[in-house]
């Protein structure tokens, strides 16, 4: 494992920065909500839709991005759809408008989309074959702190 030291750094670990994000922005509307109830007056639904939002792009984008993933390679994907994240995260961050928060959330199902597809790839493409599970592995647990990591300013409140 050693001797692929930059195989790791250079492929295994952005790739989990991608499926780390996923996650994060899986779980994170349990933290906004409270602000975007008070300060937006957002109801139950509407926070309920946003969540959908995301998760319908999401789903609806993974076929797309399977085939995308075969004929332009896991790199160029998620590198694209990243992009699409990091605008739907902007945008969300810099709205007050419910329909461009939806927008936002639809941008960043879309963004995150590949993110495990992309690295299970890349991993199979770069990495000897008996180093794969272990790699995957590694991919799940460290990309699962995503959902860790957006419940902690929760627990930490008196």
């Amino acid at each position: 494992m050693l001797e692929n030291r930059v195989l790791i750094m250079r492929v295994l670990l952005p790739f989990v920065a991608g499926y780390y994000l996923s996650y994060l922005f899986r779980t994170i509307n349990g933290l906004v909500a409270a602000p975007l109830t008070l300060e937006l007056g957002f109801a139950a639904g509407d926070l309920g839709l946003l969540t959908s939002a995301f998760f319908l792009t999401f789903a609806a984008a993974q076929i797309p991005v399977g085939v995308l993933l075969d004929r332009y390679g896991p790199r160029r994907v998620q590198s694209a759809l990243l992009v699409a994240a990091a605008s739907g995260a902007a945008l969300f961050a810099a709205s007050d408008d419910f329909y461009l928060l939806l927008a936002a959330r639809a941008l960043m199902g879309l963004g995150v989309a590949g993110a495990l597809n992309a690295g299970l790839k890349a991993l199979v493409v770069w990495f000897p074959s008996d180093q794969l599970p272990l790699l995957n592995g590694f991919m799940l647990m460290l990309g699962a702190l995503g959902a860790v990591t957006a419940c902690q300013p929760i627990c930490c409140l008196p």
